[in-house]
């Protein structure tokens, strides 16, 4: 029976190309990447990570490699079930969410990494599923973008073979999101997949009144419209 020998945390600061923004966070220049590599008695070797927007992250790789390394390494690691109640449990005073969670998807991520490359399958393969093609879509940070510059983005998007693009709304009055897109559904034409993302910026009562005017245009989906906790 292998066990687990070492667990690696490293963290990274990723520049971002071009300065970015959305409705309730800011100005954003940098994603931070928490990676995890997790390896067994065998050599084998799992990889998980978790990252931030700009702000997090050293905290999420102190957590994982002060209070949850530890308690991994000389586990069975083929009892990834078990070893993430422990790791639940291990931080369950600190918190049930934030931090703490981000910590503990990223060892689980690559406990199960692990797992599946013991018996040489992708992790999609491994957890049963069985097409490799699934739906997907493309999104940018883009609130502040021209509408040319949002535009010339869904263009990019297209030509690389997206066929669903998700864009973000929350500009200080309404009826400059609904211009925009409007200017979407223009240029992508009624039967392109849309939706849209506002990042919490919204009471309630702006949240519905909001959803009722873009309900014309189609939109597959309204993304956080408002905080969970109102």
């Amino acid at each position: 029976m292998s066990k687990i020998e070492s667990l690696q945390t490293d963290l990274y600061r990723i520049p971002l190309r071009n300065t970015l923004s959305d409705s309730t966070h800011g100005v954003m220049i940098d994603f931070e990447l928490v990676t995890v590599r997790v390896r067994d008695s065998d050599g084998v070797e799992g990889v998980g990570y978790t990252y931030t927007v700009h702000a997090g992250g050293a905290a999420i790789a102190v957590m994982i490699s002060k209070y949850l390394s530890d308690l991994v390494i000389g586990q069975d690691p083929d009892l990834t079930e078990k070893i993430w109640h422990d790791m639940w449990w291990r931080l369950h005073y600190a918190g049930r969410g934030g931090h703490q969670t981000s910590a503990i998807s990223a060892v689980d991520i690559a406990l199960w990494d692990l797992r599946a490359k013991k018996v040489g399958l992708p992790l999609w393969r491994y957890f049963g599923g069985f097409d490799p093609a699934v739906p997907v879509y493309a999104g940018g940070i883009d609130l502040m973008f021209s509408i040319e510059q949002l535009l010339e983005q869904a263009d990019s998007f297209v030509a690389q073979g997206f066929r669903a693009i998700k864009m973000k709304v929350g500009r200080p009055r309404l009826r400059e999101d609904l211009e925009r897109i409007a200017r979407m559904r223009e240029h992508l034409g009624v039967d392109f997949a849309l939706m849209v993302d506002a990042n919490m910026k919204w009471t309630a009562d702006q949240a519905v009144a909001a959803a009722r005017q873009m309900q014309q245009f189609g939109l597959v989906w309204l993304e956080e419209p408002t905080i969970p906790d109102d």
